[in-house]
Order: C-alpha cells, then sequence, then structure tokens
C-alpha cells in the first residue's frame, strides 16, 4: 500500500511516500479503506505517536490522525461492525491507504457526509466535543469564548455549542475578516485578541463574563481568561499554541470559584479513547445526520501531495479543514 511516512534525515523529519504492508488487522481491530484523511496542527510537528495503543512504533512511521473509509476486514473479536461499513476515526497512521484501529475508536458514517467532508471529523469535533460537554458540562443558554474561532477545533467547538443551545458565542482571532464568514455557523461576535480580549468579552455579555472557555492559546491568553470568565466558571486548556507557562492570580481565580481543565489525548489510555468516542457518537451523530453540522472544508489533495497540503495548513490562511484524498 501506498503510505506517507515521516522520515528522520540528519535531524529534519520530511515526507515521503512509500510502499510498505498492509497491516493485518488484531482480534479486536477493523482494517478500513481509507479515502480520505484531514490534517491537523499537531501533524506539523511530524512527530511518530499522538495516540497510539497498538504497540511499538514501525520501522516507517506513516503521519496523520485521522480519516474516513470503508471496513475491508475485521479481527476474530469484533462485533461492531461488518465488512463494506463506512467509518471514521482517530487513527494513528491515517495518511495511508489501509489503517488497522481498535474497533471502539470508529463510529459510522452519516448518509449526510461524503468521504471529504467525514474525514474531517474525528479529531476536531471529538476534542471539541469532549472539552465543551464532558470537560466544561456546557447548559444551553451559557455564554462561550471560542479562542482560535476560525481554526480546526474552533469552528467546532463553535458549531457544537450553537446545535447545544450556548448564547452569546464569541470568538477570538488575528484575523477578523475571516472570522465574519462564521456568523452562518453561529458566532455572535469576533473579538480581535491582539488587543487583548478581557475588555470586549466584558462588554458584549454586561460585564457578566462567559461562562465557559475553549482555549486554544495557552499561556498568553491564561492572564485575559481570568478576567473574562464569569463567576464559576469553566476554562478548558485544549492547546498551547501561545505558550505552555504563565503566572495565574490565585485571589481572582478563588474569588470567581473557577474551574480550570487541562486535556490531551497524549495521555489517555485505549479505553478512556473509547469513551470519549462513545459520548460522542451518542450526541452528535445525529446533528451530523440531519446537518445541523457540517464540517467546512477549505481545500483536498491527493495523497501524494501531502507536503503541499501540510504547507497550506502552516500558511494559516485557510477557514475549514484540509483532507488528503485517497483513491
Amino acid at each position: 500500500m501506498k503510505a506517507v511516512v515521516i522520515l528522520d534525515r540528519d535531524g529534519r523529519r520530511e515526507l515521503a511516500v512509500m510502499e510498505l504492508p498492509r497491516p493485518d488487522p488484531g482480534p479486536t481491530q477493523i482494517l478500513v479503506r481509507v479515502r480520505g484523511a484531514g490534517l491537523n496542527r499537531a501533524d506539523l510537528a511530524r512527530g511518530v505517536v499522538h495516540y497510539d495503543h497498538s504497540g511499538p512504533v514501525p520501522e516507517y512511521p506513516a503521519g496523520g490522525l485521522e480519516m474516513a473509509g470503508e471496513v475491508v476486514a475485521c479481527g476474530a473479536a469484533v462485533t461492531r461492525f461488518a465488512g463494506g461499513e463506512r467509518v471514521m476515526a482517530m487513527a494513528q497512521r491515517a495518511f495511508a491507504e489501509f489503517v488497522a484501529l481498535d474497533e471502539r475508536l470508529a463510529v459510522p458514517v452519516p448518509d449526510a457526509l461524503g468521504w471529504v467532508e467525514a474525514a474531517a471529523v474525528p479529531v476536531v469535533y471529538m476534542t471539541a466535543h469532549d472539552a465543551l460537554m464532558t470537560r466544561a458540562m456546557l447548559r444551553p443558554g451559557e455564554a462561550v469564548l471560542v479562542h482560535a474561532v476560525t481554526g480546526g477545533v474552533g469552528t467546532a467547538a463553535l458549531q457544537i455549542a450553537r446545535v447545544k443551545g450556548a448564547r452569546p458565542i464569541l470568538g477570538s482571532t488575528g484575523s477578523p475578516a475571516k472570522a465574519a464568514r462564521l456568523a452562518a455557523e453561529g458566532l455572535d461576535a469576533a473579538i480581535d485578541y491582539r488587543d487583548g480580549f478581557a475588555a470586549a468579552v466584558l462588554e458584549r455579555t454586561g460585564g457578566a463574563g462567559v461562562d465557559v472557555i475553549i482555549d486554544t492559546v495557552g499561556a498568553r491568553a491564561l492572564a485575559d481568561n481570568l478576567r473574562a470568565v464569569a463567576l464559576r466558571g469553566r476554562i478548558v486548556d485544549v492547546g498551547r499554541m501561545g505558550g505552555q507557562t504563565a503566572e495565574i492570580d490565585l485571589e481572582l481565580f478563588a474569588r470567581k470559584r473557577l474551574t480550570l481543565v487541562g486535556v490531551t489525548f497524549r495521555t489517555r489510555t485505549l479505553d478512556e479513547h473509547a469513551e470519549i468516542v462513545r459520548h460522542f457518537a451518542a450526541d452528535l451523530l445525529p446533528s451530523f445526520a440531519s446537518g445541523a453540522i457540517k464540517p467546512l472544508i477549505h481545500e483536498t489533495f491527493p495523497l501524494v501531495d501531502a507536503e503541499a497540503a501540510q504547507a497550506v495548513l502552516k500558511a494559516g490562511s485557510h477557514l475549514g479543514k484540509i483532507v488528503l484524498t485517497v483513491d
């Protein structure tokens, strides 16, 4: 099979297309013929393991963290899927023609989604759903601030907040013109974070602040997060693009009785990962099936052009997901 692999050449990680053996599914695994694979910012690090419960990293690790395709083979103990079914999943080594993964990590693809759209779902929507619904326990009518709202997790969190009845939904961005296109997805106001955002959030919420903050920025945003969040508010730290270390005003933190939650998939066990997938499927698949939520697609590239696709991702001018198609 063809696969986009990560090679270490003189200390520099590069992508290359290679012919690799097709994986064999283990007893509880399904083998999927990949039709589309989504790109994520984590791919730019070209790490060889993000979430992997299948044992040692192979000699030539393929890139990619999510995919959609059809089941072509099942392990002896598989009970959830059969050959020919359409599935989508977070899956290590997804930039390949075939992927083997534990059946608990896959969910059915609703008829309303094509291959490209389905491949854009698993990472950002499962991450955003876990952050908003499980960790922040969002309730209808609560105010939400989504940082980096034009990014993958940002747009997913925005759409989920909308269908769950959050109001208002605010989004921080460094590209207000790009964010303006998200009004149709439920964004009530875009806030330019470059001049600080706490004052603008407080103004938009009548001084009360937001109940939930989905933070993909990290250290640079923490001080303003504490000012912008409401009494008994919840801040979920999903990413740290703006730094990993910051000082915290513990008096303000205690006075507001805040909850600060950190999340990552890298330290989750297979069972924990499977539980997130189960909650996501039960709660959100109906919204995809009805068309209430539809992934935003920026551009597609063939699998062999993964390097060019990552260049577009790195440039950061896109709105919506970039997807590799696999014929």
